[in-house]
């Protein structure tokens, strides 16, 4: 059987809704990017996504450093607890894959568990193209730990 998912999990010393309030701001995805991939945030996003459906846009940089854009379909909006959000070629339906954030409260702080669920890709030619996880365990880790920084310059959302 072939893994379809790939999760990277990591305590924080920061209560879950002050770390939910840090993903909630599409401009923390791109100063926290551990994967060199996120080059900004697309002119037109929301400072702050507030519900599922949204879309918020992201500059990016493939593996070979030529420049595109996507749209992240904002999937799962609950508060405190799971964001998640299917990328897309801008203007394009997403391919399938699903990242998802969730906090679990464990004493003074938070288990976090990125998830890269690739399960729902039925793309011939982007699986043919591609090898998924396209952003490995260590780079998740290093956008985890640069999240849970930036967490100093995010108030809890209320």
């Amino acid at each position: 059987m072939t893994d379809t998912a790939q999760t990277v999990t990591v305590f924080a010393d920061v209560p879950p809704s002050v770390l939910f309030a840090a993903l909630a701001r599409p401009a923390v995805h791109a100063a926290a990017d551990g994967s060199g991939m996120l080059r900004g945030v697309s002119d037109g996003s929301p400072e702050a996504i507030t519900a599922a459906g949204q879309t918020f846009g992201m500059e990016m940089t493939d593996e070979q450093g030529r420049p595109y854009s996507v749209d992240n379909h904002v999937t799962a909006f609950e508060p405190g607890t799971r964001i998640a959000w299917l990328p897309a070629g801008r203007g394009k339906p997403p391919v399938g894959v699903e990242w998802s954030w969730t906090f679990t409260p464990e004493g003074d702080g938070t288990l976090i568990a990125v998830t890269c669920d690739w399960s729902r890709v039925t793309n011939e030619a982007y699986l043919a193209r591609f090898t998924l996880p396209r952003v490995s365990a260590e780079k998740v880790r290093a956008t985890v730990d640069a999240v849970i920084a930036a967490t100093r310059d995010c108030p809890p959302s209320r």
